[in-house]
């Protein structure tokens, strides 16, 4: 790693030195490495723009699954209650693996789960510019398929003269949070460097479920009116108490903030904790990006990026099985030992190369853009025991399985859109993908876990938008998207139950919409339809380290009304709200139910429990938020902001005892800017959970029966904090 920064470094200051500039056209030519992945007026999707700025304003320390909480359908979960920690969200009641997130228009989901791990990426809110929401199946973009939206996050632009800021922000939980950056601004021959360092740590609302995290973040580059060289390195480290598990329903009404990890007796029978049960996670990215105009008409945009991550979580066990770790039991005067107590790593250790190729055509009729990405990425899964009661039996830093997988991701796109007549926009878009996902070795329960998967895809997309007016439009567009099943679907399937092993998923997505937008008014209307084959649906179940366990279900929809506003009355004034109103449903469905032996140790078979249409798990028919802000004086700034969710089931039964209650939550804040001399400064104090609502965001539930008929449920929840608070203090040039 350290090379690879040296050569960055040196990069840089190379062209920095030799490269001239021009003022002109700078700061389109710097959006060129995004601008073919996102959508804008013409494009006939659906989309929401947030502001970042605007975003830092409502909240103490955002990261990006809170920042985008008030945004439509969207329902955001912390799994620890605080600020900072392992965070979530689903948008139209997908999951963040069925969500494309790229930077810069670089991926970041992870290759194997699809899914985005915010705490290994700390505070990435203070380097953004903007963000885009793109729900449904979106436009082609980069990386893993978007199956029920893609978010495209832009770098924020290098500032045009030399700054500096820090800020500190301490709440509830002994949550706190350091922050520092500073930046040449731009010379005159054209280059700039930032950079940011943030330090935060708190301890957790969940009882033993702290996080302490770093991050680093470099920005720098050359910019002229032909080219941008741009380079943007950030590092991670993240240590967090595992808590993954929830709060048991028999806990929930006497101490809605137990914490089972590390729990166990010691040698006396005393109920003791081991301290150090953590998820530990360190990451580093570099993304080289060079674009260049070749004419007014044609641009083209190069990105190589390298992600390295190696991590592990430890835990303890009590009374764990020699079988299970492939080691002998041994007589020990005439008496079998078969078991001890231990200690144990499971490890990460994963390299991604990739690289995205876009070439661009624009007059002021078509816009074109051809694009191809590919990445190849591995992983080594193993597992050491570090220490055991019975050392006798475990050989020093024992190594008790090993597996690895590699995957190869590429995709190219061509989308067209073409002007008819004045007012009249053709949209066009086909993507192909090719993934190829191969495992080798044992699993960490001794099952060889040798098998390679390949999927062809193609994703055909069009659409049609009529301009109104500059303010004004209508789109409708039909897609096609198809879906790989993650690392966890594949191996867990048998393991826990599924009846087979999981297909590909296909969904067919129906967009048509109505939006406004004045400077005093802006309104949003917009149907969607998404029909899917095969959909992989949460059952309910987490496997061992907090992954939803899916199944695959042949028919199910989702299809609803999205309507947004905003409306600045007057200009210290602003109010803005959306609602979504939807059905998800599952047609036909059949649950798979375990039937084990009485004491549950051995599944038998499984019986088929027929229930007809039923609603999908974790998606709410009713996603409602406002916020409303206000400038008193000159300088001070107060806003409340409301977040409802509707009623949502936690498995796919449509079983009331199986039911998240609707919840409603409101946030109030203050901030009040002012200047001191050269320096800038700001205040906030945010209120959460204003009026003490009592909710849970998310759960979980595990059930079967015995063979001698008797229904067993473990349900598992993860309750959200009442009334909490922050502030933050922020001082700058």
């Amino acid at each position: 790693m350290k090379k690879v920064l040296l050569f960055v470094t040196a990069l840089f200051f190379t062209w920095g030195v030799y490269a001239q500039t021009d003022s002109t056209r700078q700061v389109e030519l710097s959006e060129i490495v995004v601008t073919a992945t996102k959508a804008n007026h013409r494009t006939p999707t659906t989309f929401t723009d947030l502001n970042v700025s605007e975003i830092n304003t409502l909240m103490v320390m955002p990261e990006i699954p809170n920042a985008i909480g008030l945004s439509p359908s969207v329902v955001m979960t912390s799994e620890n209650g605080a600020a900072i920690g392992n965070q979530s969200f689903r948008i139209r009641g997908s999951d963040a693996t069925r969500t494309n997130v790229t930077f810069d228009g670089v991926p970041l989901n992870d290759s194997e789960s699809q899914a985005v791990f915010w705490a290994n990426m700390p505070d990435l809110m203070s380097s953004l510019q903007s963000i885009q929401i793109q729900r449904g199946v979106g436009t082609s973009t980069n990386g893993p398929a978007a199956f029920g939206a893609t978010i495209n996050m832009q770098s924020e632009q290098p500032g045009i003269t030399p700054y500096g800021n820090a800020s500190v922000a301490y709440g509830s939980f002994n949550t706190m949070k350091f922050n520092f950056a500073t930046g040449t601004g731009r010379t005159k021959k054209g280059w700039n460097a930032d950079l940011r360092y943030s330090n935060a740590f708190t301890d957790g609302y969940i009882d033993h479920s702290g996080s302490k995290q770093q991050s680093l973040f470099f920005t720098g580059g050359y910019l002229s009116s032909r080219r941008v060289f741009k380079v943007n390195v950030f590092l991670g480290d993240q240590h967090t108490d595992i808590s993954w598990g929830g709060v048991p329903e028999a806990q929930m009404k006497t101490n809605r903030r137990y914490n089972s990890a590390g729990l166990h007796t010691d040698s006396e029978g005393n109920l003791v904790r081991y301290d150090n049960e953590t998820d530990n996670y360190r990451q580093a990215h570099v993304h080289l990006h060079y674009s260049e105009r070749l004419s007014d008409h044609f641009k083209l945009s190069t990105t190589l990026y390298y992600v390295r991550g190696k991590g592990y979580y430890e835990e303890y066990k009590q009374n764990a099985k020699f079988s299970k770790y492939g080691l002998p039991t041994y007589d020990e005067g005439g008496i079998t030992v078969s078991a001890t107590d231990l200690i144990r790593r499971k490890w990460l250790d994963n390299n991604l190369w990739g690289a995205n190729i876009a070439a661009t055509y624009s007059t002021d009729r078509t816009q074109a853009h051809l694009g191809f990405s590919g990445n190849y990425f591995d992983n080594n899964h193993y597992g050491n025991i570090i220490w055991a009661q019975d050392q006798f039996a475990v050989p020093a830093d024992y190594e008790w399985y090993r597996n690895t997988a590699n995957k190869p991701d590429i995709s190219s796109y061509l989308k067209v859109t073409q002007q008819l007549g004045y007012r009249w926009f053709v949209f066009g878009d086909l993507q192909w993908r090719y993934i190829s996902y191969e495992m080798s070795g044992m699993d960490d329960d001794l099952i060889n876990l040798e098998q390679n998967n390949k999927y062809h895809f193609l994703n055909p997309k069009a659409g049609v938008t009529y301009l109104i007016n500059p303010q004004q439009r209508l789109y409708t567009s039909f897609s096609i998207g198809h879906r790989e099943p993650t690392r966890a679907d594949l191996k867990d399937a048998l393991k826990n139950g599924g009846k087979d092993m999981p297909r590909s998923e296909t969904l067919y997505d129906v967009e048509a919409g109505y939006v406004l937008n004045y400077p005093s008014l802006s309104l949003g209307v917009n149907l969607f339809y998404m029909y899917y084959i095969d959909q992989l649906v949460n059952n309910g179940k987490m496997n061992d380290v907090g992954y939803p366990l899916m199944d695959n279900v042949p028919k199910s929809y989702r299809t609803g009304i999205e309507l947004s506003f905003g409306i600045k009355p007057v200009r210290k004034l602003r109010i803005d709200g959306n609602l979504t109103f939807s059905s998800n449903k599952i047609k036909d469905y059949t649950d798979y139910v375990n039937v084990t032996t009485d004491d549950g140790g051995t599944i038998l078979f499984q019986n088929e429990e027929h229930l007809g249409t039923t609603d999908l798990a974790f998606s709410p028919e009713f996603v409602g938020a406002a916020s409303i802000n206000y400038e008193i004086i000159k300088g001070l700034t107060v806003g409340l902001m409301g977040k409802f969710v509707g009623k949502q089931y936690y498995d796919n039964t449509s079983n009331s005892d199986r039911q998240l209650d609707a919840y409603f939550v409101n946030n109030a804040v203050a901030e009040y800017r002012f200047g001191i001399k050269k320096f800038n400064a700001s205040i906030q104090f945010v209120v959460n959970n204003l009026w003490d609502a009592d909710y849970v965001s998310n759960a979980a539930v595990y059930r079967g029966y015995t063979i001698s008929g008797g229904e067993w449920v473990d349900q598992y929840f993860f309750p959200q904090p009442f009334r909490n608070y922050m502030a933050k203090l922020t001082v700058g040039f």
